[in-house]
């Protein structure tokens, strides 16, 4: 009878396990309880049944978890949650020659460091030299990179 009740107890953790991972994605409740049943099959089994089935119990888990982990990392079950495209987008060369350096313009958004402004008619996402910088504030671009358009705020 005990080994039916933890042969029972380590397929509910399996079971948990595989919700876990599958369903939930994270470290929630039903990791947690999955976690907390395996480790209770085999301290059952270690100190009801004796060390021979302790031990099997452990190797047995053991195996369970690294399966659940294999069949996560390299089965197809993943596919559906993971990202499949890539960003290959760039910034056009273009959108930057029509800036210049001592143009000025107003901020549309909050420049946390990075957000958008108005400059000579067109709506560009630029960086900002001097810290954050309110929305509706006069900007000056001061630096013209690659793929970003540097700015200040004009005093």
């Amino acid at each position: 009878m005990e080994y039916l009740i933890t042969a029972l107890i380590v397929l509910f953790a399996t079971v948990l396990l595989v919700v876990e991972v599958m369903l939930i994605p994270g470290f929630g409740f039903t990791g947690i309880l999955g976690l907390l049943s395996m480790i209770g099959a085999i301290s059952y089994s270690f100190f009801l049944i004796g060390n021979i089935a302790g031990w099997i119990t452990l190797l047995v888990a053991c195996a369970i978890c690294v399966g659940i982990f294999l069949w996560a990392l390299y089965g197809k079950s993943l596919d559906k949650v993971a990202l499949k495209r890539n960003i290959d987008s760039t910034v056009k060369e273009d959108e930057i020659k029509k800036f210049a350096v001592g143009d000025r313009g107003v901020t549309r958004t909050r420049l946390a460091l990075i957000g958008e402004a108005e400059i000579n008619g067109n709506i560009v996402e630029v960086k900002s030299e001097s810290g954050l910088v309110d929305e509706g504030e006069p900007i000056e671009v001061v630096r013209l990179s690659e793929d970003t358009v540097f700015v200040r705020t004009i005093k």
